[in-house]
């Protein structure tokens, strides 16, 4: 799914905007530094902005007993997608996990927006129902994938809404992303070390062999991939 975007705006929703929904959205989105753990999303509280992620990801975990990471959203995407569908908050949280920066807008003049636009809602929610798809699939490799192939998975999505081939995590947020115990984030860590797919230093992993890891990760990566391309485009 990586993709190189031109144009005024990274994110590859706006990018794909028709130019009078571009038109008004741009007087209402303020650029915005994204710092690692800003919070953008409270659970069960009423959201406030949107964010057209740029550079960077923002993770969506749920909370509590249940506590696991169980979606991404990157320079593919915007947080809100509660909004989007017509409510206004979301039991989740969301913050940001890879630092970055992005385009902020209301969620008052987000709704009238989409509200004003049929175009722009029906583009917005075929993003809703890949987001849905990314997490349906995230739920099915945490029950049936092994370590490496749900880390190699993990990797690839992050992979694909960064520049670069640098991700810094730490092995706490690999263990919340991978649903398991530090050791068997170490493990999977290692594993894929040591067959030369990835490099590790602390808190930073480096993508040495993306093939390899698409290999590794097997069907548990790129049907949603395909699907987002298919309804938004590549």
């Amino acid at each position: 799914m990586r993709a190189r975007i031109s144009g005024k705006y990274r994110n590859r929703l706006l990018a794909a905007l028709a130019p009078d929904d571009l038109a008004s959205l741009a007087p209402h989105l303020t650029p915005v530094t994204l710092e690692r753990r800003k919070n953008l999303e409270c659970p069960n509280k009423a959201i406030q902005d949107l964010y057209f992620v740029e550079h960077g990801i923002a993770s969506v975990v749920a909370v509590g007993d249940a506590k696991g990471e169980i979606g991404l959203i990157g320079c593919e995407g915007v947080t809100g997608i509660a909004i989007i569908l017509g409510d206004d908050r979301s039991p989740h949280e969301t913050y940001i996990q890879v630092a970055g920066d992005g385009q902020r807008i209301g969620a008052a003049v987000m709704r009238e927006i989409i509200m004003a636009s049929p175009r722009l809602r029906s583009l917005l929610l075929r993003y809703a129902q890949s987001f849905m798809i990314q997490t349906a699939h995230t739920a099915v490799a945490n029950v049936n994938g092994s370590g490496e192939q749900r880390l190699a998975r993990w990797l690839l999505m992050a992979h694909d809404r960064i520049d670069g081939d640098d991700i810094p995590l730490t092995h706490e947020f690999i263990a919340l992303m991978l649903g398991t115990r530090r050791p068997g984030v170490t493990e999977a860590v290692r594993a894929l070390a040591r067959r030369g797919l990835i490099r590790t230093e602390r808190s930073l992993i480096t993508l040495i062999d993306r093939v390899g890891l698409e290999k590794q990760a097997g069907k548990y990566y790129g049907v949603p991939e395909r699907e987002y391309n298919r309804m938004i485009g590549s």
